[in-house]
């Protein structure tokens, strides 16, 4: 992906991963729910969005986020139904934390092999092949470890260790000299399981009465939101990767 639609490292940043990961996991859901094709009949069409997005991505020299934060939040909605299939007792039925360990060593190596890879000028590692596959990995599991950490703790609990534990997180890289590449994705997934949490709280807790419908559009609106709204220093120019 190009430098010029690459977001840069920031708290505006933070936010919005961590509301798409809210938003994904929602919107994971319903579309599974909700678009007749099931749980895995749906990705192939996921799919074909991310490649369409990434040819029409390489012919667009204009400077905006829309295409990462598409890639995003389409990869995010894959991750969550392709942990629900992994993991799910009617499914797979995988364990959702011997799941996670394992993914957590794929993005391990995707860490290991880009250890040497110049960074883009906005901080972020370069948005190639492995970048994205460690985000699909992180998505996966996210869902899967806030799924079980909701089945141990509860969705509210949950729900409010692994916000503190984020905020920790981030007040951590802000007082650090730079961000490294391993603590970038530890703290991907962390947002990642934070945002699992959150999103089942909000959808399936019958004292919110919220709804996954409902949900999904809040949570979404929020994401937008956070985007259109939360205006970003301009940066100078900086060349296609």
């Amino acid at each position: 992906m190009k430098d010029l639609h690459v977001p840069r490292i920031d708290a505006r940043y933070w936010t919005a991963i961590t509301l798409a990961s809210v938003f994904g996991t929602n919107l994971g859901d319903l579309y599974a729910h909700d678009s007749g094709l099931g749980i895995l009949g749906g990705l192939p069409v996921l799919a074909a969005i991310v490649a369409l997005a990434y040819l029409f991505e390489r012919r667009d020299n204009r400077r905006h986020e829309a295409w990462y934060w598409l890639a995003i939040i389409v990869i995010r909605t894959g991750a969550t139904n392709i942990a629900d299939y992994l993991c799910g007792r009617h499914y797979m039925g995988w364990n959702r934390f011997a799941l996670s360990a394992a993914l957590a060593a794929v993005i391990a190596a995707v860490v290991w092999r880009g250890a040497r890879s110049a960074a883009s000028r906005s901080g972020l590692p370069q948005t190639d092949v492995r970048y994205w596959t460690a985000m699909l990995a992180a998505g996966v599991l996210g869902t899967a470890l806030g799924d079980a950490l909701q089945r141990l703790m509860g969705q509210g609990v949950a729900s409010a260790a692994l916000l503190a534990v984020l905020l920790v997180v981030l007040l951590f890289n802000r007082r650090a000299a730079a961000l490294t590449l391993l603590a970038y994705w530890f703290t991907v997934c962390i947002a990642r399981t934070a945002g699992t949490a959150i999103g089942d709280l909000l959808a399936e807790h019958d004292k919110l009465g919220i709804g996954l419908n409902a949900s999904t559009a809040l949570s979404g609106l929020l994401f937008v939101g956070v985007l259109l709204l939360w205006r970003v220093r301009p940066q100078s120019d900086i060349s296609a990767s």
